[in-house]
Parts: C-alpha cells; structure tokens; sequence
C-alpha cells in the first residue's frame, strides 16, 4: 500500500483529474480514508462500476457503469469533459486542443483495468476476477488526447466498521484466500437476509448455510457438508448478481 501512495502522490502532479472507482454494490465501504489527502487537490470524478449488480444511485460528480460492457467508458470520458470543461475551455481559446491526463484510482478488484482497457479499446493493462492484479503504474493512451494512469489497488490497514471489511470481501476486493470462506459466506447469508429477506431462499430454496449443502448435494463421504463447496458457489453467485441487486452499505 505505501509504494502505491507514494506513486499516486508522485504522479498526480501530473495529472488534471482523478478517476475514482468505486464498487456500486457498496460504492461508501471503497472510499479510502488514505486517499482523502488526493481528492482535496483535483477534481474528482466517482465511477460507480459494476452498477448492473447493484440497485440505482446517485452521488456528486459521478457516473454508472458496467465496465466489462463494450462502448460505456464513453460515459466516463463526457464526465470528463464536463468536470475539465472550464480547463478545456481556456485551452482551446489559446488555440490548444487539451490533452487530459486522469489517474484511476482505487480499492483492489473494483474495476480500474477493465475500464482503462474499455477506453483504450483494446487490452493494454493487466486484468483478472482477483484482487491484486496491476502492481506497477500503466499510462495508457485512450485517445489522442487522453491518457490514462493505471495504479495498483489499495486497501488500508485498519477498518474502524468491521462492517466494511465484511463488504469489501463480499465483493472480492479482500483476496478470498485469506479468509476463512466458511464463515465469509455464512456472515454473507445472514447480512443479504437484512437486505432482502426472501433472497437467499428464492436462489438457493433453503434460507441457512447447512440446508443449502444438502439442497444443492454438496455432501461428503461419510454424510458430512462439504462446506467449502458451498462457500464457494454462495459466493461466486452472489457475485455474479444471481441473489438480487444490493446496496451494502445499508448495513453500516
């Protein structure tokens, strides 16, 4: 995390305006206290991605979007132009075409490659479903006149909501391989049945983790759960949106 601030902060002289993404499924649990310092001295524009497994919102100087979806990083280049249209302005009665430069910013997992790629049109950065992917700093051109800074996802050492570390490894943004997957899916369970109290039976026809092994067969020698199975596929499909669109965050 302290070599990717340190480039952040490093590179951000450079650059006209920040590109903040945020998971839509809990866009409030992404905000990264570390980063409060950089929103303070460019402007901003929140990127609300994944918003196709998430329920409709709004927030200030912000756009939706699913990023995997071909053509919407256009959204995100009229916000641009909208948030730097002043700046645009000035340039171009100089005579100047203005050449933007954003950096992207963000938790792990939420998006920042894919939409990067999006823009650019073609696969110039590193992307994967897990968390940690892009280690390095990327500029990539999205167009002549717009470059885009890629940066390594970063998650803070302390959560002071032990809420928001549960949402941001819901979403995957805390590699699962750290945790215990087990009591991860289960915590999940409980937390969408606030959201949505049919959900999980509508899905899975059983509300409780250990009716859904037996329902789905996930059974091993001996009669015993194969719980890590069933963790599993709780998991990827409530990642995939096969439980119902949910905001998060109204469980802080």
């Amino acid at each position: 995390m302290k070599s990717a601030l340190d480039m952040i902060k490093a590179e951000l002289k450079l650059c006209d305006i920040i590109i903040y993404m945020l998971d839509a499924r809990c866009p409030k649990s992404c905000l990264n206290p570390k980063y409060d310092e950089f929103i303070n001295r460019k402007p901003v524009l929140f990127v609300l991605n994944k918003s196709d497994l998430a329920p409709s919102q709004k927030m200030p100087n912000s756009v939706s979007l699913n990023s995997t979806q071909s053509g919407t990083g256009q959204k995100v280049v009229a916000a641009i132009n909208e948030v730097l249209k002043n700046k645009i302005a000035i340039a171009s009665e100089k005579g100047i075409t203005k050449t933007i430069r954003a950096i992207v910013i963000g938790v792990t997992n939420c998006g920042k490659s894919t939409l990067i790629n999006n823009l650019a049109a073609r696969g110039k950065t590193l992307t994967g479903d897990r968390p940690g992917v892009t280690r390095s700093k990327q500029w990539v051109p999205a167009s002549e006149h717009l470059w885009l800074l890629d940066t390594p996802g970063t998650l803070w050492p302390k959560f002071d909501n032990p809420q928001v570390a549960k949402n941001l490894a819901y979403v995957g943004s805390i590699k699962d391989d750290i945790l215990d997957i087990v009591a991860l899916s289960k915590n999940l369970i409980g937390d969408l049945q606030k959201l949505g109290p049919d959900c999980v039976k509508n899905r899975f026809g059983a509300d409780n983790f250990e009716n859904i092994c037996k329902k789905r067969g996930y059974i091993l020698k001996g009669g015993l759960l194969d719980e890590e199975r069933a963790a599993k596929a709780i998991l990827v499909e409530y990642r995939a949106g096969k439980l119902g669109r949910f905001n998060l965050d109204d469980l802080l």
